[in-house]
């Protein structure tokens, strides 16, 4: 029996990595829950749905100031 496991679950570092950002910073979005994650023993891990809704929130082109 074989399990093809996709990997939909991202570190904190693989986060500040994508978003060019530092690990406190990903820390803190995290603990202001403007970034949800998952606890496992004291480490996070944030879904890959979650990081791409994040970054959609984030845009600034969906913000009113510019009309």
């Amino acid at each position: 029996m074989s399990y093809i496991i996709e990997n939909n679950l991202f570190t904190v570092k693989e986060v500040s990595s994508f978003l060019k950002l530092s690990a406190i910073t990903v820390y803190k979005y995290i603990k202001e829950q403007k970034l949800e994650a998952i606890e496992f023993g004291g480490h996070y891990r944030i879904e890959k749905s979650e990081l791409m809704n994040f970054v959609k929130r984030h845009k600034t082109i969906n913000k009113k100031s510019y009309e």
